[in-house]
């Protein structure tokens, strides 16, 4: 049997799959990312992009390439039949949370997986990531170096021995990687709610004519129907108003159905698909276990009311990237990667929550929490506690709990996204998170010169990438408006770290002992000793992966470009 050696293994290639390998490679790391789909996902599934989000493409160089491909927002209307002319406004842009204060990136309030995932795997293809579709994890084992995989590929059925320093379960609601670790979730599990998605594909240019919308909600006695008309395949999302869906709802009534939801008998459209489906509420108790961790769906399954599911798996990518990468790099110990449970498993749990009960009532057992802007919460108004975090007071308890952000605005408080900022470079404006391109940023007030040279002293001890730059009128970045230290927290001889995900480190206002404090902190947040051999591009004996101490078949536990 084949094998080879890759420094992380991901089994699933969905949004958070492909953001991930994206974010790897950004860090150095070539990832392996295996889909046992044929192909990427042609079906107009997962279609809001928050701003977080987009700000994590932005770090990728991504954004502008993605809201090409979207709809920042358009209003949503009902009408009895898509054919009809009466209609009723459903949703209005205006009403919505005003960013542009917390972001430099919009909501992208249309793009769905199916022109999300294309821009994603062929970026990823071109910057190096080995992604292989049709391909299926079988099993897996681990042992002191790492985990064994064994992959089927299904078009020519040959099985191939994998070892990867890490493995990642992206693989969806359904994951095997969880189901193999048998790790227990919390929620409510499947959900007594029926939906049937109808995908079907006509000339629909006609018909939709003079629509300035992307969706259009169809209400009448007999169904709830929303129709994508975004898609040149256009899906029709079914609530059926009277009992539960038949989960063999036969072609022929299905065809029916969107007959009567079009309103005109002589359109003629190709029924490609009928999926009944429930949506469920799953939070793996464990995010991680030994060298195998869990990301977006696998980890955390929420209905899609809010929009959060992708979005929470990109954003758990950008939380996991760096970290993995300082691990494989020999920066910081396996130790580090526990911060991803402490830091990422209470926001996905509030996003679980926020998700069934809707904005209002969504509290993590805090009942002052429900007078809170809470749409605002599951996307960036949340604050870390682990101990990749240096509090205000010098601890970083690895807590496992978040902050929930009074205010609709983020102040530089260690465990937050770093304030969003606009500031100048020559005759560029240029948003404070525009600097954190996967790398560790220092910023500095304009009496803080000794922290630039403390950077490149800490950088230099301590093996890592780490840029800083001096905010002042004759510093590497000017602040027109003059907020950015009254945003940060600061003094103008203080300094801001921030972490490769946007999130701040650190923060001081005092500048004496510039290079021991900063290389203290980094420390602290690496969870680092002196630096340890990098096992990313170790060259280890080639070994025999087919020793494979621990089935997880069987049943057996594992031990614990910027823009």
């Amino acid at each position: 049997m084949k094998s080879e050696q890759v420094p992380v293994l991901i089994v699933g290639a969905g949004g958070g799959g492909l953001a991930l390998s994206l974010l790897l490679l950004q860090q150095g790391v070539r990832p392996l990312v295996v889909e046992r789909r044929a192909d990427i996902s042609w079906y107009p599934r997962a279609r809001n992009l928050n701003f977080r989000t987009m700000e994590v493409f932005r770090g990728l160089g991504l954004s502008q390439e993605i809201q090409a491909a979207g709809t920042r927002a358009s209003r949503i209307f009902a009408r009895e039949r898509l054919a009809s002319t009466t209609q009723k406004e459903m949703f209005d842009p205006s009403s919505l949370l005003d960013t542009q204060t917390l972001s430099p990136d919009p909501f992208l309030w249309y793009c769905p997986q199916s022109r999300l995932e294309p821009i994603l795997l062929d970026t990823a293809r071109k910057r190096g990531a080995d992604i292989r579709y049709a391909t299926e994890l079988i099993e897996f084992t681990e042992d002191d170096r790492g985990v064994i995989a064994t992959l089927q590929d299904h078009s020519t059925r040959e099985s191939r021995l994998v070892r990867a320093q890490f493995l990642i379960g992206a693989d969806g609601a359904h994951s095997t990687v969880r189901e193999k670790l048998h790790l227990p979730t919390q929620g409510k599990g499947t959900l007594d709610e029926h939906y049937v998605f109808i995908y079907v594909r006509g000339n629909w240019e006609d018909l939709v004519r003079g629509i300035e919308t992307d969706v259009v909600m169809i209400e009448n006695p007999e169904m709830r129907a929303m129709f994508l008309i975004a898609e040149k395949m256009l899906a029709m999302f079914m609530v059926p108003t009277q009992g539960k869906p038949s989960e063999n709802l036969t072609r022929e009534r299905a065809q029916e159905l969107v007959a009567k939801a079009i309103g005109r008998p002589d359109f003629a459209f190709e029924l490609i698909e009928v999926a009944p489906w429930q949506p469920e509420q799953r939070v793996a108790e464990q995010f991680q276990q030994g060298r195998t961790l869990l990301l977006g769906d696998a980890a955390h399954t929420m209905p899609p009311k809010e929009g959060l599911g992708v979005n929470t798996a990109i954003q758990d990518a950008q939380n996991l990237a760096w970290k993995l990468a300082a691990v494989l790099e020999g920066n910081a110990p396996q130790e580090l990667l526990e911060t991803y449970q402490a830091e990422r498993h209470p926001v996905a749990w509030f996003a679980a929550q926020h998700s069934m009960t809707g904005p209002a009532a969504a509290v993590l057992d805090k009942t002052q929490m429900k007078e809170k802007a809470s749409e605002f919460f599951p996307i960036v108004g949340y604050r870390y506690h682990s101990a990749a975090v240096v509090s205000d007071n010098g601890s970083g308890p690895a807590s496992g709990e978040i902050d929930l952000l009074d205010r609709k605005e983020l102040t530089g408080v260690p465990g937050t996204r770093v304030p969003h900022v606009w500031l100048q470079r020559e005759s560029e404006r240029i948003s404070t998170l525009d600097l954190v391109d996967g790398q560790f940023v220092l910023l500095a007030g304009s009496d803080g010169t000794s922290w630039c040279a403390a950077a490149t002293r800490a950088k230099q001890s301590l093996g890592i990438k780490l840029a800083c730059y001096r905010i002042a009128t004759n510093g590497d970045l000017q602040d027109p408006n003059g907020e950015w230290l009254e945003r940060m927290g600061i003094t103008s001889d203080g300094a801001v770290l921030v972490r490769p995900d946007g999130f701040v480190a650190w923060r001081t206002s005092d500048a004496t002992q510039a290079t021991e404090r900063l290389q203290e902190a980094l420390r602290h947040v690496l969870i680092a000793e002196p630096k340890r051999r990098s096992v990313a591009r170790s060259n280890h004996p080639q070994s025999d992966p087919a020793d494979h101490p621990r089935s997880q078949n069987g049943g057996g536990s594992i031990p614990s470009d910027r823009r």
